[in-house]
């Protein structure tokens, strides 16, 4: 009899898996494709492997557990549904990564119980880490980085001269680039961490105590590295240690702090849990309610009453032809400072409009071209580093970001950043997404430019933003080429 209870439970809850699946089927498409084309992700691929092996750890606990599906998170489920709505609305890809892995966290609670769920809480939320996230912290990361090396230079008596992220010793120049950042060491060092807090302590101080050292240490570890690699620069008069040998002593000196770590873990560790059944069988209580009522609300963004105005390309033009014919076209050399953009992904143009130098990249918001997105680079950062952090100005409704960079040799310019609308200009990136998702609710369209511009030394910004004028968008019946 209870072989048939479980059976059918089991499809319930199968049924349900199912249905998230079908729902967030394009999300979870963007998160494989992300964590497959980052070098930062690819740990993504090991949790969900690792979630399996500790739920089957458990198998013996769980046949002995009580199952009461609850009805206490159906709340949050639709509230986690409605903020995947608008995620996909504003086209923001973390906000639905991470709505996707909560609404099955929500859903394995909901079927299972609170009894139940408390003896696999850590397994289930360590799927969190399946979310690609933390790129976002690089800039804060190479700061961090150049501010240990710097203070370690001076406190071993080596000069040093910063500038920015561009660190100058007396034979030589070090450039702290977002590759030196280490975020991936971080990103895969917390993971890692945090399952074996998990695995060799049982008391949550000790856990939480664990976790956070392997959160801080890599950020120092980092630093250290990085001021290991300009002291092998500087004494061997920049011989060793500015190639690509200054990757393998990185690795080295990241593998040697992975064994400190792993070391740390088994000090004072806790006697192992006994995951073993005291014999009985715990009794399953299929709520019919509860299942149909989460499928439901799991079903709620298909049926989304919200019908975004598109306004699709309809015929095929070279963009950047069409922007040729709108500006005049500069000399390259002006433009050092840009990061070329892949015209294969987003179409760009590159150019000076009334003396003022500027690129301008196309997207017109579809999923596979989202006009806010990461993949932006206002400067090329192999010869510039950023010497002034973001600044916003206002003018009347528009909004702006103006930062400064620095090259090598000491020469520096101030760019202007914003995303062009057909309705205003907005900055930063945040922003900018509400005001597309605005103009979709409203019938305006959401494709727009990502621009940058230089502000000339003899011009002011308001003087450049006058001159710049109002950027005229691609006709709407026409669709970029490729």
């Amino acid at each position: 009899m209870r072989q048939n209870s479980v059976n059918f439970y089991l499809t319930l809850g199968g049924l349900a898996f199912l249905v998230w699946a079908f729902v967030y089927f394009q999300t979870l498409q963007h998160m494989v494709m992300v964590w497959s084309q980052s070098e930062t992700y690819k740990h993504c691929f090991f949790i969900i492997p690792i979630t399996i092996y500790l739920l089957y750890e458990k198998r013996a606990l769980l046949k002995s557990l009580d199952y009461r599906p609850t009805w206490l998170l159906i709340a949050p489920l639709l509230f986690i549904q409605a903020l995947f709505v608008l995620a996909q609305q504003l086209n923001v890809q973390l906000v639905a990564h991470f709505c996707a892995v909560t609404s099955l966290i929500i859903i394995i609670w909901t079927l299972v119980g609170n009894h139940v769920f408390k003896a696999v809480a850590f397994p289930i939320f360590y799927l969190y880490f399946a979310v690609p996230f933390g790129e976002e912290f690089v800039p804060h990361l190479q700061v961090i980085t150049a501010d240990i090396s710097c203070q370690l230079l001076i406190a071993v008596g080596i000069p040093v001269y910063r500038e920015g992220l561009y660190l100058y010793l007396p034979n030589g120049t070090f450039h702290v680039a977002e590759a030196c950042a280490g975020i991936r060491f971080l990103i895969g060092t917390f993971a890692l961490g945090v399952l074996l807090a998990y695995l060799n302590y049982q008391r949550v101080w000790k856990r939480v105590l664990f976790s956070l050292v392997c959160a801080f240490v890599p950020v120092i570890a980092n630093g250290i590295r990085a001021f290991g690699i300009m002291v092998i620069g500087y004494v061997t008069d920049m011989q060793h240690a500015v190639g690509a040998d200054h990757l393998v002593y990185g690795w080295f000196f990241f593998l040697f702090v992975l064994v400190i770590l792993f070391f740390l873990g088994n000090v004072a560790n806790d006697a192992q849990a006994n995951y073993s059944s005291n014999g009985e069988v715990g009794k399953i209580e299929a709520r019919y309610s509860v299942f149909l009522t989460s499928v439901l609300v799991l079903l709620l963004p298909l049926a989304s009453s919200f019908s975004a105005s598109k306004h699709s390309l309809s015929k095929d033009i070279n963009v950047s032809q069409l922007l040729d014919s709108y500006y005049q076209v500069g000399e390259q050399a002006s433009f050092n400072w840009m990061e070329v953009d892949d015209d294969t992904i987003q179409p760009s143009w590159t150019g000076i409009l009334n003396e003022v130098p500027l690129r301008l990249t196309y997207r017109d918001d579809s999923d596979e071209q989202e006009l806010v997105s990461s993949l932006h680079r206002p400067f090329n950062d192999d010869e510039f580093s950023l010497l002034k952090a973001k600044e916003l100005i206002r003018r009347n409704n528009d909004s702006f970001e103006i930062i400064k960079i620095q090259n090598v040799h000491g020469h520096s310019k101030s760019l202007l950043i914003w995303y062009q609308l057909e309705n205003r200009s907005v900055a930063p990136a945040l922003t900018a997404k509400w005001q597309q998702f605005l103009n979709r609710m409203s019938g305006k369209r959401a494709d727009g430019y990502y621009v940058v511009a230089e502000i000339p030394e003899n011009l002011s910004v308001d003087i450049v933003l006058k001159r710049l004028g109002t950027l005229p968008l691609p006709p709407t019946e026409t669709k970029a080429a490729r």
